[in-house]
């Protein structure tokens, strides 16, 4: 990792939200908010003392299990749930000790705390993607009938509008942000089945109880078969996140391409010293942080993928830290992002470049086209041919009605 990646990633540890989502203490506060919404719907039906109840509730937060006494219980039990159960029982009540975690499985606490964490994760994602979306929206609107050179395959073809441009990079931004509010309305609650997914240790209620459980969380009613031993949900919300990254990093990329020193049709103006030995630089800072960490996302797909090769009801294989890692470079490349569309330059008469050459030597436009080899065949056009305002197709259109799509899609 190099240097400039090392001071971003210890400055997002405390100042990103979705770094802070899966933090010791944010885990470790999820994990006992879980145990104090059980312990209180089992007071609530007779089942434990009303009294360990209110203490479980009343202590369930991340001071109550410090981290050194965690630390101390793990290198004793290895077991990372048994590890935070203990040093928290230190804190609580004989009577409240007794039953705490009484009927759950470890399995279960986990995976409705991932699940807590993602949805949390997906919310804050949502809310940064819809603020990039409005600003290169405002984008497009200025420049919808901005022209420029289309290219196809690496070289020129037709004119286009950067307006039309952005609508392409929306579009599929668009998409992303179906995607993942869909995951999110599919996939909105935990789980709490026992070992096997029968309820065996919650008894015949134990289906009302998990979805009293659910209820007190905020979430959704349980799904009606256990799924601790299928991963999907986890593989698709992974899939989606790297989709999005790479849908920024071919922004990014062109971004990139756009504004080197041959072409100049944009500028990502980022602060900062360009090179440490030619001052005249000015690096895409911001380009090559996303295009880089969209790939670090999908690369944590494959040993996702394999996550799903669980065996029988379940198995030990944990893959939570390359959730946790894919969540974290997924947000780092959305503030990129967010910061580059917030900074985009757009140099209108550099997309007019044949223009400009001909303004500053005072020459035709004829003349301008004769000096460029490759475009002396297309002398014998009309002048209005020689107008790239006027062959710009439907771009400008093509352009309000993506912005109108995405409106409407903001909208309902």
């Amino acid at each position: 990792m190099s240097i400039d990646h090392l001071i971003v990633e210890q400055a997002a540890a405390h100042t990103q939200p979705v770094h802070r989502l899966f933090s010791i203490p944010e885990t470790v506060g999820l994990m006992m908010r879980i145990e104090a919404a059980l312990a209180t719907v089992q007071a609530r039906r007779g089942i434990i003392p009303q009294e360990a109840a209110d203490d479980i509730q009343a202590k369930a937060d991340p001071r109550f299990a410090p981290l050194d006494a965690i630390q101390a219980e793990l290198a004793q039990t290895h077991h990372p749930l048994l590890g935070i159960l203990r040093a928290w029982s230190g804190q609580l009540s004989h009577t409240a000790v007794q039953w705490l975690h009484y009927g759950a499985t470890t399995a279960d606490i986990f995976n409705t705390v991932l699940i807590l964490q993602l949805r949390s994760a997906a919310a804050l994602m949502l809310e940064q993607m819809e603020g990039i979306e409005a600003t290169l929206m405002q984008l497009a609107r200025e420049h919808r009938a901005t022209p420029m050179v289309g290219r196809t395959l690496g070289r020129h073809a037709l004119p286009i509008t950067f307006g039309m441009k952005l609508a392409s990079w929306l579009a599929e931004h668009d998409r992303s942000i179906r995607r993942l509010r869909h995951w999110m309305q599919t996939y909105s609650t935990g789980i709490l089945s026992g070992a096997v997914g029968t309820y065996a240790a919650l008894g015949p209620d134990g289906p009302d109880i998990e979805a009293e459980v659910m209820a007190e969380l905020g979430l959704s009613r349980p799904e009606a078969v256990d799924w601790k031993g299928s991963r999907d949900r986890y593989v698709e919300f992974a899939s989606i996140l790297a989709i999005a990254a790479r849908g920024y990093g071919r922004l990014a990329q062109e971004v990139f391409l756009l504004q080197g020193d041959d072409i100049a049709e944009l500028n990502e103006a980022s602060p900062g010293i360009g090179s440490s030995t030619m001052p005249h630089k000015s690096n895409p800072t911001l380009c090559i942080a996303i295009v880089s960490r969209c790939r670090e996302v999908s690369a944590e797909l494959p040993t996702l993928f394999e996550w799903m090769m669980t065996i029988y009801e379940r198995d030990s294989s944990l893959h939570d830290a390359s959730m946790q890692r894919l969540c974290k470079t997924f947000a780092l490349v959305l503030d990129a992002c967010a910061e580059l569309a917030e900074r985009l330059q757009v140099r209108p008469d550099a997309m007019h470049r044949l223009l400009q050459h001909a303004r500053q030597h005072g020459l035709s436009l004829q003349q301008a086209l004769a000096s460029s080899p490759e475009l002396k065949a297309r002398l014998n056009l009309k002048a209005d041919d020689l107008d790239p305002a006027l062959q710009l197709g439907l771009a400008p259109q093509i352009t309000d009605a993506a912005l109108l799509a995405i409106a409407q899609r903001s909208d309902s």
